[in-house]
């Protein structure tokens, strides 16, 4: 057979996904209207952040996680969505006149990006004076140096915001409760089901899942990541829809099993 039996839904689904990619990719790059992103809170909080960090006199803090760098895993789209939050992050810090220490992930080869990310972010704003490279901080690559240096640099030089995004794994525990004890806002999270659960009890304003993906485009202002985000929710809708069919139909005493063996 030239389709194996029991695929017939996948093939269904990847065909409904390519086709919608392709139909929002030649929206973004012909200029033309894109669905809207719906507010975040957890965006607007990391400008409540900032302020916030003002008042008090204490720096915000960044970070991507001990393992945020990554640029060539099936996890790279976290890492994107997170430089896009960073770059946001920076801008408002600039605009407003915050001091920002950015954590950088143990990835080497995310080092220059970062660091490029942070210095065209202060370019845009005009404040290219206000960067600190002593405040771009690489802990090494293991990711217990990283946990351990990043809650240091909150004991030394204090914290108001602590936004942390991206690819996270057990090392998010630390650096957010310890953000937590010396008075933070934490704003933060992970598309990472695994440790969602630790950003829910942790964080001040959560990035559930797909939210991060959601975010990262909003604040990008690039319409191809914003159809990324638009394709997804078509094969999203499909699924619940198919879901939703196939109860209705269980209900009634349709037998869905055979159904869904093609």
């Amino acid at each position: 057979m030239l389709i194996k039996a029991g695929t017939y839904w996948d093939l269904l689904l990847l065909i409904l996904m390519c086709a919608s990619v392709y139909y929002y990719m030649r929206k973004a790059l012909a200029g033309e209207r894109l669905p809207g992103i719906r507010t975040i809170p957890a965006v607007d909080a990391i400008y409540e952040g900032v302020g916030r960090s003002i008042e008090l006199d204490k720096p915000v803090h960044f970070a991507m996680g001990a393992s945020g760098g990554q640029l060539y895993s099936s996890l790279v789209s976290m890492t994107l969505a997170a430089l896009m939050i960073l770059r946001h992050t920076v801008r408002l810090c600039a605009r407003l006149g915050s001091r920002l220490v950015v954590h950088i992930p143990g990835q080497t080869e995310s080092i220059p990006l970062v660091e490029g990310i942070v210095r065209d972010a202060y370019i845009e704003e005009g404040k290219p004076e206000l960067l600190r490279m002593e405040d771009l901080r690489y802990h090494g690559y293991s990711s217990t140096s990283f946990t351990q240096a990043v809650a240091g640099s909150y004991a030394r030089d204090g914290v108001g915001l602590n936004v942390c995004v991206g690819i996270w794994y057990t090392d998010c525990v630390m650096p957010l409760e310890a953000a937590k004890i010396y008075g933070a806002m934490n704003v933060g999270g992970t598309s990472r089901w695994i440790m969602a659960y630790a950003f829910a009890m942790m964080t001040d304003y959560l990035l559930l899942a797909e939210e991060l993906y959601a975010a990262g485009a909003q604040v990008s202002e690039n319409p191809v990541m914003v159809s990324g985000v638009a394709s997804e929710e078509i094969g999203k809708y499909f699924i619940l829809l198919i879901i939703v069919i196939g109860l209705i139909l269980m209900a009634v005493g349709v037998d869905m099993a055979s159904i869904f063996a093609y």
